[in-house]
């Protein structure tokens, strides 16, 4: 009985050491799969801080070489950053420009285009986009991705950034030859210019002088001058644009205040030339006497006559047919005709025809440069004269 009691006991308490280790082992299990778990968490952790590390080191390198102007090596490093972080934007961003600096145009947009479906609006992409089409002589696209930076959104100096662009925009128009579409983005940008910034006025008052926005242009200038009287840029530009305008009065009021210490442009001196030759030679003008318009009436209409029968004789010499000379010819005679009636003395006398008189003296400009050509000197004021008054017809 005693060795049956001691039996069972003996079992039981087997039994509870069996359990207890069977405990012991599942505990010691979960600690170790919890350290484990805790080492692979560390270690991948620090793996993907190591990656993490090297791509900002590559793209660190990257940005490096594309500030000093080494687009290939700036290449390989950014595909390096993207080879350890392959899908990070600003990697992306970046090659892009990388690779558009190197020419790589297509490869450049192809990164771009992804960038720009994710980010409509953002002006960074867009201005990118607007370059790489610049480059390709792609006006439509340009427009589209210049217009896109414009209204875009800018981490950074959002306004300063858009008259940035819109000056960008202009340039290209206008290195383009594309006058017409530059006309709207030339008035946004003047618009958009901020009173007082000088250096910014004159930049716009130089790109609308190139649009050949003349009226426009001479505001701009004007406004400069207003706080830098003086300024040989803001006077030439001036000059230019009252030229342009058939304002010729002020045209030489500006260029005849150039610094005479100073070379002029030879252009801007003809320019000038020409202008004083028009105001001292146009018998239209307001306030002169009639026996001033007179003289210069008959003053006019004697330079024509003489540059019609050089004219003539030049063609002649050149062996064209008598017919190519052949209008010249007849205005010539109209005018020999009309010599008596249209004296100095007789024009004072009879102001009504000075009118018929210069008609006829721009007809024969007009005949004489359709021949040989466009005039010089005091004939080309005249016939300058005569286009801005409509006299165009042969």
């Amino acid at each position: 009985m005693v060795l049956a009691q001691n039996s069972a006991e003996g079992s039981s308490s087997a039994r509870a050491s069996r359990g207890f280790s069977r405990e012991l082992v599942l505990v010691v299990c979960f600690l170790c799969l919890i350290v484990l778990l805790g080492v692979t968490a560390f270690v991948s952790r620090m793996y993907h801080r190591r990656v993490h590390s090297l791509a900002d080191h590559w793209f660190e390198q990257g940005e490096t070489a594309f500030k000093s102007g080494d687009a290939k090596k700036a290449l390989m490093d950014y595909r390096n950053a993207l080879a350890f972080s392959p899908s990070n934007k600003m990697f992306q961003f970046h090659l892009a420009l990388a690779l558009a600096a190197d020419n790589q145009l297509p490869e450049a947009r192809a990164y771009l285009l992804p960038l720009l479906s994710d980010a409509p609006g953002s002006g960074e992409i867009n201005l990118a986009l607007a370059r790489i089409a610049a480059k390709q002589s792609k006006m439509q696209d340009a427009m589209l991705y210049y217009n896109g930076a414009i209204y875009g959104e800018w981490d950074t100096q959002p306004i300063e950034m858009r008259w940035n662009v819109r000056k960008e925009l202009c340039d290209f128009l206008l290195d383009s030859g594309a006058i017409m579409q530059a006309e709207p983005a030339l008035i946004a940008l003047a618009d958009s210019t901020p009173e007082g910034d000088l250096g910014k006025e004159k930049t716009v008052a130089s790109m609308l002088l190139k649009g050949q926005l003349w009226s426009r242009a001479l505001d701009e200038f004007k406004a400069v001058l207003q706080s830098d009287r003086g300024n040989p840029d803001a006077l030439q530009g001036a000059g230019v644009a009252s030229f342009q305008l058939g304002d010729y009065a002020r045209a030489v009021s500006y260029l005849s205040r150039l610094p005479k210490d100073q070379p002029v442009d030879p252009q801007v001196a003809a320019m000038l030339q020409t202008a004083r030759q028009i105001e001292s030679t146009n018998p239209f003008l307001t306030g002169l006497s009639v026996n001033e318009k007179a003289h210069r009436a008959f003053t006019a209409l004697s330079l024509a006559e003489a540059r019609a029968q050089s004219c003539i004789a030049h063609s002649a010499q050149s062996g064209a047919p008598a017919s190519a000379s052949a209008d010249l010819s007849r205005h010539l005679a109209s005018a020999q005709d009309q010599e008596r009636n249209w004296s100095e003395r007789n024009l004072a006398r009879f102001p009504d025809r000075v009118d018929d008189a210069m008609t006829l003296v721009f007809r024969i400009e007009n005949s004489a440069a359709r021949l040989c050509g466009d005039p010089t000197g005091a004939d080309q004021a005249i016939w300058i004269i005569g286009h801005n008054m409509g006299y165009t017809q042969p």
